[in-house]
């Protein structure tokens, strides 16, 4: 009787994991699944007031809080990272918004300057959905968009293409009843959207293999 070679050396594995304590178990985790560290697409200028801007005005989001979780999550993470010290806040952005008639027509960085900042992250949501049909039970949650960093004197510094740089986070297909679920959903993918934002500006390890995957999907857009 023939022996499947993956399963022989799983078995192997397990059994070296079992007999040799936990210590070994990173070790051999990390040669299974192997990762390799990113370097940043783009470093932020340091010691600067940076203001998150997500923006969802050319495509407005069925679900509004997404916008202040998104901000929060994403300089959160920044700051924990070592990557920015100081963030504008979020709520001067959203009073600007509803007190001027015309924040609609005002440009970044003059937006970014209203706000005391020096520095924006703008997030342009283009795309939300979290199903593909409204009386459907099955949620697929979807969101993209296309991030530029933007100096408040000197206009856009990242990326060189005006359209700015795109990510996408898509969700696997769930089978849920209820509505309240979608709340979770939305939230989920505000912060899988805030961790690849967040990736653009430090350093991270990713899987070899998901790795190849997003070089793919890059190319692909």
């Amino acid at each position: 009787m023939k022996v499947n070679k993956t399963i022989l050396i799983g078995f192997s594995v397990l059994c070296l994991i079992f007999s040799s304590g936990c210590q070994i178990i990173p070790a051999v985790l990390e040669k299974m699944f192997p990762k390799e560290k990113v370097p940043p697409k783009f470093v932020l200028p340091k010691d600067k007031i940076v203001l998150i801007f997500p923006d969802d005005f050319q495509n407005p989001v069925s679900y509004p809080p997404i916008k202040r979780r998104l901000a929060k999550k994403i300089a959160n993470i920044l700051i924990e990272r070592k990557v920015i010290t100081k963030v504008a806040d979020y709520d001067r952005l959203v009073e600007l918004e509803n007190n001027r008639d015309d924040f609609n027509i005002l440009s970044i960085p003059k937006i970014g300057e209203l706000t005391g900042a020096d520095i924006v992250i703008y997030v342009s949501i283009d795309h939300f959905s979290l199903k593909d049909s409204p009386v459907d039970t099955l949620w697929r949650g979807r969101i993209s968009c296309a991030v530029k960093v933007v100096d408040v004197k000197k206009g856009r510094i990242w990326p060189d293409e005006s359209g700015g740089y795109p990510l996408k986070v898509v969700e696997p297909q769930t089978d849920n009843a209820s509505e309240s679920y979608g709340i979770e959903l939305a939230n989920k993918l505000a912060d899988d959207l805030a961790e690849k934002v967040c990736d653009l500006f430090s350093t991270h390890y990713v899987l070899r293999s998901r790795m190849r995957e997003n070089e793919g999907m890059n190319l692909s857009q």
